[in-house]
């Protein structure tokens, strides 16, 4: 098991295999495991901002006024998809097709 600080991986530039730049990692899902978070998921791209900041109804209506939340680049990554043995650069382990694009609606319930 790795240990990394969050705060070394937060807003990090993600790189595919090949080495082009798909985007910032702008969230990080974990789930509590005894007394750990263990981390589930890691939301990329420029409109995963948009995204976290639209936890209201007010947000979400904006997002599809501009259609961002059908957006392409903007990625759930597994945590076992991306390689964080250096914090500072972050990349991924699989093919960017292997990656589903965000196109639910924003976590409410947060």
């Amino acid at each position: 098991m790795t240990t990394v600080n969050l705060e070394h991986l937060a807003g990090r530039s993600v790189r595919s295999q090949r080495g082009k730049n798909i985007g910032y990692i702008e969230e990080i899902r974990a789930e509590r495991d005894g007394d750990d978070f263990v981390v589930t998921e890691f939301h990329v791209g420029v409109y995963a901002a948009f995204e976290r900041l639209s936890a209201s109804a007010i947000g979400v209506a904006m997002l599809d006024l501009f259609r961002l939340r059908r957006r392409d680049g903007l990625y759930r990554i597994p945590w076992d998809k991306l390689d964080i043995s250096d914090p500072t650069r972050p990349r991924l382990l699989c093919p960017m097709t292997e990656l589903s694009g965000m196109k639910s609606a924003p976590d409410l319930e947060e």
